[in-house]
C-alpha cells in the first residue's frame, strides 16, 4: 500500500523535490528534458517499479546542472572535447551537491545499479572506437572512486584492459594521474575543461613519443637488415671461392641442413606487447591518434541521463496532460499593502490571540489520575474506602500543532464581480474581500507557534502559472504589498493545487493541511478530484471554502460562505477546527 501511495503521489513528490533543490520542475507531457533552467517529467501513471528511481536520479542530477555548471561554456568543434568535460563535470556537480543535499548520493547511485543491472551501461571492449574508450574509462572511473558508485568498479576493471590495448603505458599512467585532481582540485566547469585539455594535450605528447619509439626502432631494424646482408653477401663471396677451389670434389661437404641462422641480439624483433603485457605497442600511433581526435557523436557512447531521459520517455498514453505550474512573483503595490495591513491588523491581533488560546489550552499540562505517582490528590482520598485507586496526579502533556497550511485563493475574472449581502444591499465584489480575509489569517497563524503558514493565488499571468503571495517560512508584513491582485482569469483549481501541495512537502511540519477559497467550478473537475486524492494519498488533509457555492462534492472538509460579511468569522471556525485537530 506504500508503494501505491508513493505512486500516486508521484507528480506533487517530484515538483516537492525540484523545489527543495531550489530548480523549477514540470510534471507533464512525454518527455523528460532540460534546458538549464527547468527540468521536465513525465506525469507517470505506469506501474514500472524502476522508473521512480530513475526519475530521482536523473532529477537530482540535473538538479546539479542548473545549481552548478556553466551553460554558457564553449567547447569547439571536438566532440571529444566536450564528452571527456561533461564526464568530469558530471562528477563535480554531483559531489557538490551531496555536500547540501547527502541523500543524492543514494539517489543517484541506486539509478546507476539498476542500469547496470538492466545491461544500460556496460564496461568499452578493445574493439570499441578509441575516444569511446577514453571516455568510458574516466567516467566510469571517476563515479566509482569518486562518487563511490562501487557497482561500477567490474566495468572499470574491464574497460581499463582495453584502454592499456590501445594507448601508449605512459598515457594511461600519466592519465590517472590527472584524474586524481578530481574532485578536490575543481571548482567550476572551467576547471573540468582545463583539466580535460591537459588531458587531450598529454595524450598527444605520448602517441609522439610512441611514434617517435616507433620511428627509432625501425630504423634500428633497418640498420640491422642492412648489416645481416652485407654479412650474407660476404658469406656467399667467400662461400663462392671455396666452392671454385674445391670444383669437382664429389665429397664436399653440404652443410648440415638443420642448422640455424645466427643473428645478432639487436636484430630480435620487438615484442609487440613491449615489457609490459598490459601495455601493448600501438603500430600506428599517429593513425589512432588522429581516429581518436576525430571522433563523432556516435563512436562515443550515449551520456548516462541522456539513457535515462530515454527510460523515462513515454507513450502518451501512460502520462498526464498536465503540467506542474511555475510560480511568478505578484505585482506588488507596496502603498496598498500598507494600508491593507492597518486595516486587518486590529482583527487579525483578535483571531491569533483567540487561536493561540485555544491552542494553548490545547498543549498546557493537564491532570490526570492514576494508580501511582508521587503526588496525591487529597480530594480523592474520601473515595478509597470505595475502592478508588486512582489517587495520584500525573501531568499529561500534548504537543503543539506542528502544522504547514497553505492556502490556495482563486482569483478569477468571477471574483471580481458585484455581490451583495444577506439583505440585499451591494457590498462590492469578492476580491479585495477575500484579500483581506486571507492575509488576517496568515497573519493571525504566523503568531502561533507551530503554524507555518503559505499563501498562493491561482491563476497568475496565465493557466499554467500561480502567484506566490507568501512562501511558508517569509514573514507577513514583508509581503503585504502582494495582497492587492485584481481578479482575472479562469479558474485552474488542479494546477493550483499542485503547486499549493508541493509547497506544502517541502515543509517540515508532521501535519500538513491545503485550504482552498474559490467561487467557482475548476476548469477540469476530474483532474482536481484526483489531484486531490493524490495530497490524501501523500499525507495532506485537503479543506474547501466555497464563496457562494457549495464545494462538499471535492471536499472531504468544506464549509459554504453566502454572507461574505461573514467571511472572517467563519475562517476563523474553520481555523479553529482545523488547529485543534492536531
Amino acid at each position: 500500500m506504500k508503494n501505491r501511495t508513493l505512486h500516486n503521489a508521484f507528480p506533487i513528490v517530484a515538483a516537492a523535490i525540484g523545489n527543495r533543490f531550489g530548480v523549477k520542475v514540470s510534471v507533464g507531457g512525454d518527455k523528460a528534458e532540460t534546458d538549464g533552467q527547468t527540468i521536465w517529467l513525465p506525469a507517470y501513471e505506469g506501474d514500472d517499479a524502476d522508473y521512480q528511481d530513475y526519475a530521482w536520479g536523473l532529477l537530482a542530477h540535473e538538479a546539479a546542472h542548473i545549481r552548478y555548471s556553466d551553460f554558457t561554456l564553449r567547447f569547439g568543434h571536438s566532440v571529444l572535447r566536450r564528452r571527456l568535460c561533461g564526464a568530469i563535470e558530471d562528477v563535480r556537480i554531483e559531489h557538490e551537491l551531496a555536500k547540501d543535499f547527502p541523500g543524492t548520493r543514494l539517489t543517484i547511485r541506486t539509478a546507476i545499479e539498476k542500469m547496470i543491472a538492466k545491461g544500460d551501461f556496460v564496461a568499452s571492449s578493445i574493439d570499441d572506437h578509441p575516444a569511446n574508450i577514453l571516455y568510458s574509462f574516466v567516467l566510469k572511473s571517476l563515479r566509482a572512486k569518486v562518487l563511490g558508485q562501487s557497482a561500477l568498479q567490474p566495468l572499470v576493471e574491464q574497460t581499463e584492459l582495453a584502454l592499456k590495448a590501445k594507448f601508449p603505458k605512459g598515457a594511461v599512467t600519466r592519465l590517472k594521474g590527472l584524474l586524481s585532481e578530481v574532485p578536490l582540485g575543481l571548482q567550476s566547469e572551467s576547471d573540468c575543461l582545463q583539466l580535460t585539455d591537459r588531458i587531450l594535450t598529454m595524450i598527444e605528447q605520448e602517441f609522439e613519443q610512441q611514434r617517435q619509439r616507433n620511428q627509432a626502432q625501425q630504423s634500428v631494424d633497418e640498420d640491422t637488415l642492412s648489416d645481416q646482408t652485407d654479412t650474407d653477401d660476404a658469406e656467399q663471396d667467400t662461400g663462392d671461392n671455396a666452392s671454385s677451389e674445391s670444383e669437382g670434389d664429389d665429397d664436399s661437404n653440404p652443410g648440415n641442413p638443420d642448422d640455424e641462422p645466427t643473428t645478432s641480439p639487436d636484430s630480435t624483433p620487438s615484442n609487440p606487447q613491449g615489457d609490459d603485457e598490459d601495455a601493448m605497442e600501438i603500430p600506428d600511433p599517429m593513425g589512432v591518434l588522429q581516429t581518436l581526435l576525430s571522433a563523432g557523436d556516435g563512436d562515443i557512447e550515449q551520456d548516462l541521463f541522456e539513457s535515462l531521459k530515454s527510460v523515462l520517455s513515454l507513450a502518451a498514453e501512460n502520462v498526464s496532460e498536465l503540467l506542474m505550474p511555475s510560480g511568478h512573483e505578484p505585482p506588488m503595490d507596496e502603498r496598498a499593502g500598507a494600508f491593507l495591513l492597518r486595516k486587518v491588523q486590529g482583527e487579525s491581533g483578535k483571531i491569533r490571540v483567540a487561536l493561540q488560546g485555544l491552542v494553548q489550552s490545547q498543549t498546557l499540562n493537564r491532570s490526570q489520575h492514576a494508580c501511582r505517582g508521587r503526588r496525591m490528590d487529597s480530594k480523592r482520598l474520601h473515595r478509597l474506602p470505595l475502592g478508588e485507586t486512582k489517587l495520584f496526579q500525573r501531568k499529561e502533556i500534548k504537543a503543539s500543532p506542528n502544522t504547514a497550511i497553505h492556502l490556495l485563493l482563486d482569483k478569477s475574472e468571477s471574483m471580481g464581480y458585484q455581490v451583495t449581502d444577506s439583505q440585499g444591499q451591494p457590498i462590492g465584489s469578492r476580491m479585495p474581500i477575500a484579500l483581506e480575509a486571507t492575509l488576517a489569517l496568515a497573519l493571525a497563524f504566523e503568531g502561533i507557534p507551530g503554524v507555518n503558514p503559505g499563501v498562493t493565488a491561482f491563476p497568475g499571468h496565465h493557466d499554467d502559472s500561480v502567484f506566490r503571495l507568501l512562501e511558508h517560512g517569509q514573514r507577513v508584513n514583508t509581503r503585504t504589498g502582494a495582497f492587492s491582485l485584481a481578479a482575472t482569469g479562469s479558474t485552474p483549481m488542479t494546477e493550483a493545487i499542485w503547486f499549493g501541495a508541493a509547497s506544502l512537502l517541502r515543509c517540515g511540519e508532521s501535519r500538513k493541511v491545503l485550504m482552498v477559497m474559490t467561487d467557482g467550478q475548476p476548469n477540469d473537475t476530474l483532474s482536481t478530484l484526483e489531484l486531490l486524492q493524490r495530497c490524501r494519498d501523500s499525507g495532506i488533509e485537503t479543506v474547501g471554502v466555497g464563496l457562494g457555492l457549495d464545494v462538499s462534492h471535492l471536499f472531504p472538509i468544506a464549509i459554504t460562505i453566502n454572507d461574505l460579511s461573514e467571511l472572517r468569522a467563519q475562517l476563523f471556525d474553520l481555523s479553529k477546527s482545523v488547529l485543534l485537530a492536531a
